[in-house]
This record gives structure tokens, C-alpha cells and sequence, in this order.
């Protein structure tokens, strides 16, 4: 018998079967929750249904964190109330807090309770916007409209979304390049010898200088701008910056889009705004909602870059605006939502004159 005929008749051999995995049953959480903790997290969830601020249908049936399944809500509820935004991406969070403002956990074997929801808002993702060439085409439309639109987005906007303008970027200049000065030369002074003007000179072209910044915007737009009071103008004879009438404006302009901006502008302005909500800062504060440039990728943005990287090295707060709510008074929910509705309203205004201004 040949090796073959052996082969042809020897029994064949199954293949050996390869063990399953087992699989938990979609029914089965993959998460377990103390009793207390549930409880926590259900009364936290009737307590946003009772303020009108969330309906069950808003809760998001698949998430399992139940506090994630909050925020998300409360996000969603308040974009609404917003509308649809161009430029802007709001964030609205939540934590929860123990009667003490700490984080909940568990001391003494017990789970501590929920006491507070410390409730905040941010930029998600914050964009470059160039929007130099249409402010200056406002401002040879009418005398000093471009300068009354920006000084309009910088007044309201820095209690509700503050943006940073170039204004802010001079600001920030002085004491990040230049100890402080108007200048870089005092700055030069420290880093280099006296008499090594060409060590003095390579410096100079590595850094941001009050040159670069002079030749980035006109001047209306590094400073901010206000009227000096009257006894000061009578005593120096100088009328100062006066602002241009927006409601005159809206009405004269013949190009559809510049009377939009002005007629956002001047709604803008009547919105009564304060800081009533404004964040306990520690450290340097980087809450801006945009960088509002003048031109694409100008030294706007390469001071904002730098200030965000000072600002991570140490502490930083990057809140627009915050509210702490005791979770035993829905109502004070409710009056915080009631107190929000201008807000509501200056960012959609923000947001649609920066679409318009970037072009």
C-alpha cells in the first residue's frame, strides 16, 4: 500500500472548534452604581425636570452617567434658546458639589451628598476670524462706524463671550514681550549688552515689536475707545472720539449688508449686560470666545498663541461665566435661565456680526 492509499483511508480529522467568547447580555450594565449614588444622581435629574430647565425626553437614554446625561440637556436646552450660531461653539457644563464646594465622594463609608451644581460656560473650540477689511469698509462708508461697531463687540461682549481684539493683543504684548513698556526696547535693555547693537537688532527680529503692531491696525482699533468727560474737553479744547449714530446708520446706508451690521450693532448696544456672572479668576485668564484679527494669521494670533502658552504653565481660568445653584431651590434654576435671556441674545448678535464682519 502506497503512502497515498494510506492517507485516502485513514478517518479524516475534524477541525479542532474554536472557543466563543462569552458575551454579556445588553441588559447587563457595564457600570455599577452605589444605591446612594443612584439616588443622588435620580434626585439631581428631577430637580432640572421641576425647573423647566430639561423635559425627560431631553435625557439621553443611552448615556450612563447620568450627570453626563444632564449636561448634555442643559447644553442642548440653552442652544435652543440661543438658535443657530456661524462662528461660535458655547459650551454649557455642569459639576456637582457637597454642602462644603467640594467634588462629591465617599467619607466615612457614606457617599456624600449632592448640595450644589456648579454650572459654567466656555468657547468649545475657539477660531481665528480676520475682520479688519470690512470694519474699515464700515469706517469709509461713515465717519468712525467701523470704530463703533468694534467698541460695541468689545463693551458687550467681555460679560457675556469676550473676544480677543487687538486692542487685548496690545495689551497683552506689554507685559509678555516687554516687561510691561510700550515697547520692546526696555525689554532689549535686559536681554542684550549695551553697545551690541547687532545682537540688539537680531533680537528685535525674533520678537513681537510696537512696530509690528503699529503697522497691524489703524489706531482706532489698538486702543479703547471713549469719550473723555465734558469738563475735560472744555478745559483741553478737544472733542475726542465721538461715536457714530448706528440708528442713523441702519437707516441711510445703502448696502444691504453694512445696514445689517449696524442694525445688529445698535441692538447690541441696548442690551443691559453687567458682570454679574463673572468667573472667580485665579491666574491668567484665557475665556475668549474668538480672535477677532485683522488680517488671516496677522501677530493677533501669534499673541494669542503665546499668551495661551504662558497661561498653561501656571494656573488659568478659561470661563466665560458661572453660577452656583443650591440644589435644594429649583427656582433659583429658573431665575438664573430668567436672568440669562439677554445673554442668550448678545451671543446670536455676537456671533452674526462676526460672520458678517469676516466676509
Amino acid at each position: 500500500m502506497t503512502v497515498a492509499d494510506a492517507q485516502a483511508q485513514a478517518p479524516m480529522r475534524l477541525p479542532v472548534p474554536v472557543l466563543a467568547l462569552p458575551m454579556l447580555s445588553a441588559q447587563v450594565p457595564t457600570s455599577v452604581t452605589s444605591t446612594q449614588q443612584a439616588a443622588a444622581n435620580a434626585a439631581l435629574c428631577r430637580f432640572l425636570i421641576e425647573a423647566g430647565v430639561v423635559h425627560e425626553d431631553d435625557l439621553p437614554q443611552s448615556e450612563a452617567d447620568p450627570l453626563k446625561g444632564c449636561e448634555r440637556a442643559i447644553d442642548a436646552w440653552i442652544k435652543r434658546q440661543i438658535g443657530p450660531l456661524h462662528c461660535l461653539q458655547p459650551r454649557f457644563a455642569v459639576n456637582v458639589l457637597d454642602e462644603h464646594g467640594h467634588h462629591p465622594g465617599m467619607r466615612d463609608g457614606r457617599q456624600t451628598a449632592y448640595a450644589q451644581l456648579d454650572l459654567y460656560w466656555c468657547e468649545y473650540q475657539e477660531h481665528e476670524w480676520p475682520v479688519g477689511a470690512r470694519l474699515e469698509a464700515l469706517d469709509a462708508a461713515m465717519h468712525h462706524l467701523g470704530a463703533t461697531v468694534l467698541q460695541v463687540l468689545r463693551e458687550q461682549s467681555r460679560y457675556v463671550y469676550p473676544l480677543f481684539t487687538p486692542d487685548i493683543a496690545d495689551d497683552v504684548a506689554s507685559y509678555v514681550y516687554w516687561q510691561g513698556e510700550p515697547n520692546e526696547e526696555a525689554a532689549l535693555d535686559m536681554m542684550c549688552e549695551e553697545g551690541e547693537e547687532a545682537d540688539r537688532e537680531a533680537m528685535r527680529e525674533e520678537m513681537v515689536t510696537r512696530k509690528m503692531l503699529d503697522e497691524a491696525y489703524p489706531a482706532w482699533a489698538r486702543r479703547w475707545l471713549a469719550r473723555p468727560e465734558k469738563g475735560l474737553r472744555r478745559r483741553t479744547g478737544h472733542g475726542g472720539w465721538r461715536p457714530c449714530n448706528l440708528r442713523r446708520a441702519a437707516k441711510t446706508l445703502t448696502d444691504p449688508l453694512q445696514r445689517q451690521i449696524a442694525v445688529d450693532a445698535l441692538a447690541l448696544s441696548r442690551l443691559s449686560l453687567d458682570d454679574t456672572f463673572r468667573p472667580d479668576i485665579d491666574g491668567e485668564y484665557i475665556g475668549f470666545g474668538a480672535v477677532l484679527s485683522w488680517s488671516v494669521g496677522d501677530v493677533t494670533t501669534r499673541i494669542y498663541d503665546d499668551l495661551l502658552t504662558l497661561a498653561h504653565q501656571a494656573e488659568f481660568c478659561d470661563r466665560m461665566g458661572e453660577q452656583i445653584i443650591p440644589l435644594d431651590d429649583p427656582g433659583a434654576l429658573t431665575a438664573w435661565v430668567h436672568r440669562m435671556g439677554q445673554r442668550f441674545e448678545a451671543i446670536a448678535l455676537i456671533d452674526r456680526l462676526i460672520h458678517a464682519l469676516c466676509d
